[in-house]
Order: C-alpha cells, then structure tokens, then sequence
C-alpha cells in the first residue's frame, strides 16, 4: 500500500485482511485494486486451502470476507463509524464503481505533484475523468454484479458450491435459476432470507449445504452487519454482499448496457430507469466533492 496515498491517515488501523492483498486506501478503508483476474485466483485458493485442512461436522472453516467497496460505502463510512469499522474486518475489499477508479488515478497523480491546490485537483480530476470516459484506468474494477458470474463460473468448473441470500420475495431462486440455465452442473441451494424465514432457519440451511460461496444480497450496511454476526456460525468459505446484483439476474431489472458500464455511467442508467434513487445517486457527487476538497 502506497504510504504517500492522499486518502490514508497516519495512524495505524487494525484489521482482518489478508496480509500484502491490498494495495490502496482512501479515507480509512483498504482496497485491493488488482482486477477480476486476481480476486478469482485468491478466492479458488482460499477455497482449495480450506479443503486440503478437511475441517469435519465439529470444526467450521475460517470463512472469508470480500465486499464490494463503491463511493456510497466510503461516504457511508465516513459518517457512520460502526461501518467504518466493519469494513475493517473484512478479508478483501474490491473496488465496485469507477468513482473509487477515478480517485485512485487521481491519487496517484498528486504523489508527484507539488501543486495540490483545488484548482489543479480541479483540472487533473477532469482530465481522468475524460480517460475513464474513454475505457481507460479500469484494469481494478470489479463490481459485485461482474463478480457473481464470475465466481459462479468458478464453481461450475471447480465443483463447489453457492449458496443465493436474500433478495425481495423469490428473486434468489430467480437468480439461481438464471445462473443454473447457464451452467447446468452448477450446485446451488437458496433462501430469501428474513422476514420469510427466522435467521435460525437460514443458518440451519447453510450449514446443511455447507456452500463454498455465499452471496449475500441484503443491501449495503444490513448485509454487512449480517455477515458480522453470523459469519462464525455458518459452514461456508467465502461471503460476498453483493447489494441488488439478485435484481439483475432474476430479471427484475434491467442491467446499463455494456456501453454505458465502459464509460462508468451505470449509475446514470440506473437513476434513468429508476428516478426514486435519486438521493442515493447523490453520494457520488458528494465523494467527487470529498475527494477534491480533501
């Protein structure tokens, strides 16, 4: 990690993850920004170092955290301190949502310069933002919705298992039936979670199938906390909240073109196709405003 990152801060923050994974941080959070192809070879190999330690019916596995860090968690941690702290315990942080791409870049322009007044921040800040529109700078993207299909993929190859948490009414079965239609040997279970069913009876279900992969779609903060609280109770290996990715998948919502996700204006596409967000979609702005007036 770069000790001259603008966004760090000198003390010291205890965490969980995993020695040298990540690489950058911005306003307390560790990020791991080496792109898709990396997160994939970490998780197969926690997965296949869990295996080899055959854990039995008595001893769980030591699961893994992965979340899907965007600039509405990094706002969100900067008011909130409890998730602040939570993103602490996490094994591995990705970067989901080219606002932390554009920081990065910006980041690592201003270690070499000696002029950081907001006016040059200014200039440099659209300058990148003008490459990131023309495809640049994306190598350490990975978004919780590129992640899915990916590691299901992984799954489907490797034969492990994934286990669908959460999502409204029947989307997690939706979603799994999706990812079954594209990979017929891919082993999944589901559940839609609480309020449906008690957290006793969700568990029970996981530790019954014991997934390799659980993805958990409760929504930024609540699936969070979720994992917290639960991720020493339940037999699985890796848990990644993946925010409204089942919405996608399950064919409740539209996904932004390939077109609009390589310029990074999904969360233009989504405020479109979804005006009542907007005040969500104001976090970025915000961060844009954080980022050049820190």
């Amino acid at each position: 990690m770069d000790k001259n990152s603008r966004f760090g801060v000198k003390k010291e923050v205890k965490t969980n993850h995993s020695f040298g994974l990540n690489d950058w941080k911005i306003f307390d959070i560790l990020l791991f920004s080496r792109g898709m192809s990396e997160v994939l070879k970490i998780v197969e190999g926690w997965i296949e170092s869990e295996a080899k330690n055959k854990p039995t019916s008595l001893k769980l596995r030591r699961p893994r955290w992965i979340a899907t860090v965007n600039p509405e968690f990094v706002m969100k941690s900067i008011k909130d301190k409890s998730f602040r702290e939570l993103l602490t315990k996490t094994d591995l942080n990705v970067v989901d949502g080219v606002g932390l791409v554009w920081a990065k870049e910006l980041d690592r322009q201003f270690v070499s310069l000696s002029d950081v007044s907001f006016l040059r921040k200014f200039m440099v800040g659209a300058k990148v933002g003008g490459e990131i529109l023309r495809g640049k700078h994306r190598e350490g993207l990975v978004t919780g919705a590129d992640l899915m299909p990916e590691l299901c993929k992984l799954a489907s190859e490797k034969g492990y298992k994934v286990f669908f948490l959460g999502g409204f009414s029947d989307r997690a079965k939706r979603t799994a039936d999706y990812f079954r239609s594209q990979m017929s040997d891919l082993r999944c279970q589901i559940s839609s979670g609480e309020p449906d069913f008690s957290n006793e009876q969700v568990l029970k279900k996981i530790n019954e199938f014991k997934p390799d992969i659980l993805f958990v779609a409760y929504g930024m903060k609540k699936q969070e906390e979720w994992i917290k609280v639960n991720r020493n109770k339940a037999d699985f290996g890796v848990v990644i909240g993946v925010g409204r990715s089942f919405d996608y998948y399950s064919g409740d919502l539209k996904r932004a073109p390939k077109m609009w996700r390589k310029i990074g204006m999904e969360w233009l596409y989504s405020l479109i196709k979804e005006p009542k967000r907007w005040r969500r979609q104001l976090e970025l702005p915000k961060f844009v405003w954080k980022v050049l007036t820190n």
